[in-house]
Protein backbone atom coordinates (compact mmCIF):
# COMPACT_ATOMS: atom_id res chain seq x y z
CA UNK A 1 0.00 0.00 0.00
CA UNK A 2 2.87 2.39 0.78
CA UNK A 3 4.40 1.83 -2.65
CA UNK A 4 1.09 2.53 -4.42
CA UNK A 5 0.50 5.68 -2.37
CA UNK A 6 4.06 6.84 -2.95
CA UNK A 7 3.75 6.27 -6.70
CA UNK A 8 0.48 8.21 -6.91
CA UNK A 9 1.93 11.11 -4.92
CA UNK A 10 5.07 11.17 -7.08
CA UNK A 11 3.04 11.22 -10.31
CA UNK A 12 0.82 13.97 -8.92
CA UNK A 13 3.85 16.04 -7.93
CA UNK A 14 5.40 15.60 -11.38
CA UNK A 15 2.14 16.65 -13.00
CA UNK A 16 1.98 19.83 -10.95
CA UNK A 17 5.65 20.64 -11.56
CA UNK A 18 5.19 20.12 -15.30
CA UNK A 19 3.06 23.26 -15.60
CA UNK A 20 5.72 25.49 -14.11
CA UNK A 21 8.68 26.63 -16.13
CA UNK A 22 12.10 27.29 -14.72
CA UNK A 23 12.90 29.45 -17.72
CA UNK A 24 10.06 31.89 -17.10
CA UNK A 25 8.12 31.09 -20.28
CA UNK A 26 5.07 29.74 -18.44
CA UNK A 27 3.42 26.46 -19.23
CA UNK A 28 4.75 25.36 -22.58
CA UNK A 29 5.31 21.94 -24.08
CA UNK A 30 9.07 22.57 -23.83
CA UNK A 31 8.94 23.43 -20.14
CA UNK A 32 6.79 20.34 -19.52
CA UNK A 33 9.26 17.94 -21.17
CA UNK A 34 12.24 19.56 -19.47
CA UNK A 35 10.68 19.45 -15.99
CA UNK A 36 9.41 15.90 -16.41
CA UNK A 37 12.72 14.56 -17.75
CA UNK A 38 14.63 16.25 -14.93
CA UNK A 39 12.51 14.41 -12.37
CA UNK A 40 13.17 10.97 -13.89
CA UNK A 41 16.61 9.44 -13.51
CA UNK A 42 17.83 7.68 -16.63
CA UNK A 43 15.54 9.63 -18.97
CA UNK A 44 17.97 10.48 -21.75
CA UNK A 45 15.40 12.00 -24.12
CA UNK A 46 11.79 13.14 -23.84
CA UNK A 47 10.03 14.39 -26.97
CA UNK A 48 6.55 15.47 -28.05
CA UNK A 49 5.47 14.88 -31.64
CA UNK A 50 2.32 16.70 -32.76
CA UNK A 51 0.17 16.93 -35.85
CA UNK A 52 0.39 20.46 -37.22
CA UNK A 53 -2.43 22.47 -38.81
CA UNK A 54 -1.11 21.56 -42.27
CA UNK A 55 -1.31 17.83 -41.42
CA UNK A 56 2.42 17.29 -41.04
CA UNK A 57 3.85 15.78 -37.87
CA UNK A 58 6.78 17.50 -36.20
CA UNK A 59 8.76 17.55 -32.99
CA UNK A 60 7.21 20.36 -30.97
CA UNK A 61 9.20 19.95 -27.75
CA UNK A 62 12.22 17.88 -26.77
CA UNK A 63 15.08 17.65 -24.34
CA UNK A 64 17.11 17.27 -27.56
CA UNK A 65 16.31 20.88 -28.48
CA UNK A 66 17.98 20.62 -31.88
CA UNK A 67 15.10 18.32 -32.90
CA UNK A 68 12.35 20.91 -32.26
CA UNK A 69 10.63 21.78 -35.54
CA UNK A 70 11.99 18.76 -37.42
CA UNK A 71 9.94 15.98 -38.97
CA UNK A 72 8.96 13.06 -36.75
CA UNK A 73 10.73 9.72 -37.19
CA UNK A 74 8.98 6.68 -38.74
CA UNK A 75 8.41 4.97 -35.37
CA UNK A 76 6.72 8.10 -34.03
CA UNK A 77 4.49 8.30 -37.10
CA UNK A 78 3.66 4.60 -36.69
CA UNK A 79 2.52 5.18 -33.09
CA UNK A 80 0.50 8.21 -34.20
CA UNK A 81 -1.23 6.26 -36.98
CA UNK A 82 -1.86 3.01 -35.09
CA UNK A 83 -2.51 4.35 -31.59
CA UNK A 84 -0.22 1.62 -30.26
CA UNK A 85 2.91 1.92 -28.16
CA UNK A 86 6.04 1.47 -30.29
CA UNK A 87 9.18 0.12 -28.61
CA UNK A 88 12.71 0.27 -30.04
CA UNK A 89 15.61 -1.40 -28.31
CA UNK A 90 18.68 0.85 -28.41
CA UNK A 91 21.12 -1.40 -26.57
CA UNK A 92 21.53 0.08 -23.09
CA UNK A 93 18.39 2.19 -23.59
CA UNK A 94 14.81 1.69 -24.72
CA UNK A 95 12.96 4.22 -26.89
CA UNK A 96 9.21 4.05 -26.24
CA UNK A 97 6.67 6.10 -28.20
CA UNK A 98 3.29 6.43 -26.49
CA UNK A 99 0.17 7.99 -28.06
CA UNK A 100 -1.16 10.51 -25.53
CA UNK A 101 -3.69 12.87 -27.18
CA UNK A 102 -6.57 11.94 -29.44
CA UNK A 103 -8.74 14.54 -31.19
CA UNK A 104 -11.87 13.65 -33.15
CA UNK A 105 -10.89 9.97 -33.09
CA UNK A 106 -7.37 10.53 -34.44
CA UNK A 107 -4.11 10.51 -32.51
CA UNK A 108 -2.61 14.00 -32.64
CA UNK A 109 0.23 13.81 -30.09
CA UNK A 110 2.70 11.11 -29.13
CA UNK A 111 5.36 11.20 -26.44
CA UNK A 112 8.74 9.62 -27.11
CA UNK A 113 10.49 8.51 -23.92
CA UNK A 114 14.04 7.15 -24.05
CA UNK A 115 15.23 5.54 -20.85
CA UNK A 116 18.45 3.87 -19.82
CA UNK A 117 17.59 0.29 -18.97
CA UNK A 118 20.02 -0.06 -16.06
CA UNK A 119 19.24 -3.22 -14.12
CA UNK A 120 15.58 -3.25 -15.22
CA UNK A 121 14.11 -5.64 -17.75
CA UNK A 122 12.93 -4.25 -21.07
CA UNK A 123 9.32 -4.74 -19.93
CA UNK A 124 9.92 -2.81 -16.70
CA UNK A 125 11.56 0.01 -18.65
CA UNK A 126 8.61 0.16 -21.08
CA UNK A 127 6.14 0.39 -18.18
CA UNK A 128 8.19 3.19 -16.63
CA UNK A 129 8.22 5.04 -19.97
CA UNK A 130 4.41 4.73 -20.21
CA UNK A 131 4.07 6.21 -16.72
CA UNK A 132 6.29 9.16 -17.69
CA UNK A 133 4.21 9.72 -20.84
CA UNK A 134 1.06 9.81 -18.67
CA UNK A 135 2.61 12.57 -16.56
CA UNK A 136 3.33 14.56 -19.73
CA UNK A 137 -0.22 13.92 -20.95
CA UNK A 138 -1.72 15.16 -17.69
CA UNK A 139 0.49 18.25 -17.75
CA UNK A 140 -0.58 19.10 -21.30
CA UNK A 141 -4.23 18.69 -20.37
CA UNK A 142 -3.80 21.03 -17.40
CA UNK A 143 -1.76 23.59 -19.32
CA UNK A 144 -3.38 23.45 -22.74
CA UNK A 145 -7.17 23.11 -22.62
CA UNK A 146 -7.43 21.60 -26.13
CA UNK A 147 -4.57 19.16 -25.46
CA UNK A 148 -2.95 20.05 -28.77
CA UNK A 149 -0.89 23.03 -27.71
CA UNK A 150 1.97 21.77 -29.86
CA UNK A 151 0.35 22.89 -33.11
CA UNK A 152 1.29 26.31 -34.36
Amino acid sequence: MRIATSTVLTLLALTLVGCKSTSGDGASPQSIVEATAAKNDGCTRLTLHCVQEDGSTKVCASTATERVGTASDPEDLRAMKSGEVVVMDEGAAVDVTVPIVQTDGKWTTVCGVTLERGDQTKEMTVERAKAIAKVVQASLADCCPNGTCCSK
